[in-house]
């Protein structure tokens, strides 16, 4: 009985650690995304970036690609990667349905003019919206 409690305190007190640990992680990836945002504007309003159908960016042509702006839409992409994985395992999907769902809100979201994937592979450049 009391190696079954020390088992389940250690078991919570494991549970407890990771929580905090996700939570950390969690606050540091939104801040990560927050510092990235305005070069990741820029470069999206230039044209030089685009969102793909699958939650991602991906650079449109040559234009852009230098050694910082790779390395910003790399970190951006796996920090997404991480995000669609713990939403993943949180839904019990596959990372890459989450990221399609994720490039379907990215579309609607996205600013006129900004590069956006369809589900069939097709780019298309978002356009001002109907008037209601």
């Amino acid at each position: 009985m009391k190696a079954k409690l020390k088992t389940t305190a250690a078991l919570l007190a494991g549970l407890f650690l990771l929580a905090l640990f996700v939570q950390a992680e969690s606050t540091e990836l939104k801040e990560r995304f927050l510092q990235r945002k305005p070069l990741l504007e820029k470069m999206k309003g230039q044209e030089w970036i685009g969102e793909n159908n699958l939650g991602f960016l991906v650079f449109r042509s040559d234009a852009g690609q230098n050694e910082e702006n790779i390395k910003v839409v790399n970190a951006e992409n796996e920090d997404r990667k991480t995000v669609y994985a713990e939403i993943a395992v949180k839904v019990n999907t596959a990372v890459e349905e989450v990221g399609k769902r994720r490039a379907v809100q990215i579309a609607a979201l996205a600013a006129v003019g900004h590069w956006l994937q369809d589900a069939d592979g097709n780019w298309y450049q978002k356009k001002q919206p109907a008037p209601l």
